[in-house]
């Protein structure tokens, strides 16, 4: 078993989610509710990108005709998720006083429509395994096989093992557009340049590595004073 990855591509929601609860102590139903939401519209947009893949290899093997059905297919899907996508706000506010009077109260917020489509847990590159490391991974696998990823990386975190998920975004509406042109160059029989496009909506996906707990690091010990001659 590779520790580096040792917990598959399972549930996106509860992966993205799972540690707001212990950093913000959000409640059990809030989480809930946003797992459920960014869960539907990230199997939407994984399935869309499916779909996007296997129109490419069938216009490579020309199969035209199942490569438009699988290319309305992802339109389809991407609409969807257009519409569903769960916008990631950040409100910053700011506030002026003057003589203990406000006189200036501003709120930013900040969105992106990046959606996850896959995403996983990976443990630190430094890991050293011990019996007692390798005994709480193998209990961590035992929650994610019951789809209980919030309990895992609790395990993991009790266990003081770094971790991070590496996640798989996609930019909705870039994609789109890759997809629509996609779409227009198809019906002008321009099969290669329609392939091109899919490429670049695949090229346009991003992969980051956010960090989730990072292990304590062990005190340094003073060096000891030399002896007096």
């Amino acid at each position: 078993m590779n520790t580096k990855k040792m917990i598959n591509y399972m549930s996106l929601a509860v992966i993205i989610f799972g540690l707001t609860v212990f950093a913000n102590e959000a409640s059990a139903a809030q989480a809930n509710k946003a797992e459920q939401a960014l869960e539907k519209v990230s199997k939407e947009g994984r399935a869309a990108m499916q779909e996007l893949r296997l129109a490419r290899v069938a216009i490579f093997n020309g199969q035209l005709k199942q490569a438009k059905e699988m290319l309305d297919q992802s339109k389809k899907l991407l609409s969807t998720v257009e519409k569903q996508v769960p916008e990631l706000v950040v409100t910053v506010k700011t506030e002026e006083k003057v003589d203990g009077k406000t006189v200036n109260n501003e709120k930013a917020a900040i969105s992106s429509d990046l959606v996850p489509i896959d995403a996983g847990l990976v443990v630190a590159e430094d890991f050293v395994a011990t019996p007692e490391k390798s005994e709480k991974i193998k209990k961590a696998n035992e929650h994610l096989k019951n789809n209980e990823t919030s309990k895992a990386i609790e395990v993991l975190r009790e266990a003081d093992i770094g971790l991070s998920v590496s996640r798989v975004l996609m930019p909705v509406k870039d994609t789109i557009k890759h997809v629509d042109k996609a779409t227009e160059l198809f019906g002008e029989h321009k099969y290669y340049e329609a392939n091109l496009a899919l490429k670049a909506a695949e090229d346009g996906l991003i992969i980051d590595s956010v960090l989730l707990y990072e292990p304590v690091a062990a005190p340094k010990k003073e060096p000891e004073p030399a002896a007096k001659k």
